[in-house]
């Protein structure tokens, strides 16, 4: 004889986040629709001003330590060209 689940309580199908979610109309599909991609896009715009000030950080580090490895070189080859240097 196989053995059996001990009865539990059974899933249903509605999540209860939206009960009536069929019944809206294609106007109202359309409105959120409309609402969620303006506020994908207002998100997506907020991420890329951040990306850009990390940009802006990182670069500017960068320029500081390129500056302070110049500055412990010789001023002899400090004023060389990249050329000579090569």
């Amino acid at each position: 004889m196989p053995l059996r689940k001990p009865a539990g309580k059974r899933r249903s199908t509605d999540s209860g986040v939206e009960p009536d979610r069929g019944a809206l109309s294609q106007e109202k599909k359309h409105q959120r629709i409309a609402l969620f991609l303006s506020d994908f896009d207002q998100q997506a715009k907020e991420n890329i001003q951040e990306m850009k000030k990390e940009l802006d950080s990182i670069l500017q580090t960068a320029e500081k330590a390129l500056t302070v490895e110049l500055l412990k070189m010789p001023v002899a080859i400090r004023k060389m060209k990249r050329k000579d240097l090569l």
